[in-house]
């Protein structure tokens, strides 16, 4: 590829900004490539700026194959950064289906007996009330029998 094209694919996520001076007393200049992000703007290695300096003669050399280099690490550097925010946001998804879960299962009420066996419970204590009031008030005998098993305990 060429130098713009080159450029055109890196400018295809990020915003470039050039830069380019020039020290006349050593031939060498600086090129600064500083890109800012179209998407991923929160992932600050994507933000690093490319800065090269070297004599013209060796810009013309490698300057290409560098800015395609730069590009290449840049676009792995994207695929990281989504590949982890979508890792990030799965278990943020976990995490919340867990806390539902957790939730829902102590909303719950606990249940101590089943309707039928708090029915026949209360039919049991029916009964003994029933025959305890029968031997009190029931016959003759029933009474005798009630008061001859009374005790004075202070007399």
């Amino acid at each position: 590829m060429t130098m713009f094209e080159e450029l055109y694919a890196l400018a295809t996520s990020a915003t470039l900004t050039l830069t380019i001076s020039a020290d006349d007393k050593t031939g060498r200049m600086t090129i600064n490539v500083i890109p800012k992000p179209k998407k991923d703007a929160d992932e600050p290695a994507l933000s690093t700026p490319l800065s090269l300096t070297a004599t013209p003669a060796e810009f013309d050399e490698q300057f290409v194959s560098t800015l395609k280099d730069y590009r290449e690490a840049r676009q792995s550097l994207m695929e990281q950064a989504e590949a982890t925010r979508e890792v990030l946001e799965a278990a943020k998804a976990a995490s919340s289906k867990k806390a539902v879960e957790a939730v829902t299962k102590a909303a719950k009420p606990a249940v101590s007996a089943t309707p039928k066996t708090a029915a026949v419970a209360s039919n049991a204590d029916d009964d003994r009330h029933e025959e305890a009031g029968k031997a009190v008030t029931g016959t003759p005998q029933a009474a005798a029998a009630t008061d001859s098993e009374t005790y004075d305990l202070f007399g």
